[in-house]
């Protein structure tokens, strides 16, 4: 494969980012007809792994300002695809769940994309899980090493 980039001089930080805006195309154009943005679907996708999330959760795992995920949940709120509750125990934190609606639109963004995924690397040497799997080691990794380096 002839490679448009210099591989000696490539950061995996770009590398990353471009994968990330060819990915980002693709959901925006499976968005372009709907009510949903590109950036509500982390939040959706967060949320469809469980019954329910407290919001803050959601800011911290995906690394989102809380106003900024208080006004996208509001908005999924509004367009019937989550819910938003009080917690009992703890009035200050709300429980996000998806409703029905949500629930059906999420999983056929998620498969959509896990296709898309599929397609891109079916001729490649590494299996998408295996690419998963590395990506996750590298996230880890990052982090730890901010940790350990910033204090972060």
């Amino acid at each position: 494969m002839k490679c448009p980039i210099d591989k000696e001089n490539i950061s995996l930080s770009l590398l990353f980012m471009l994968f990330l805006k060819y990915q980002n195309t693709y959901y925006k154009y499976l968005l372009m007809d709907k009510e949903i943005t590109i950036q509500q679907l982390p939040i959706l996708l967060k949320i469809l792994d469980h019954e329910y999330i407290y919001q803050k959760e959601i800011g911290a795992d995906l690394k989102m300002d809380n106003g900024l995920v208080t006004r996208n949940i509001r908005r999924l709120e509004d367009l019937g695809y989550v819910n938003r509750r009080e917690d009992n125990e703890n009035r200050r934190q709300n429980k996000i769940s998806l409703t029905e609606k949500g629930r059906k639109f999420t999983v056929k963004l998620r498969d959509e994309g896990i296709e898309r995924e599929e397609n891109i690397i079916k001729n490649t040497s590494i299996s998408r899980e295996e690419l998963i799997d590395i990506f996750l080691e590298i996230l880890e990794n990052s982090k730890e090493f901010n940790q350990e380096n910033m204090g972060d």
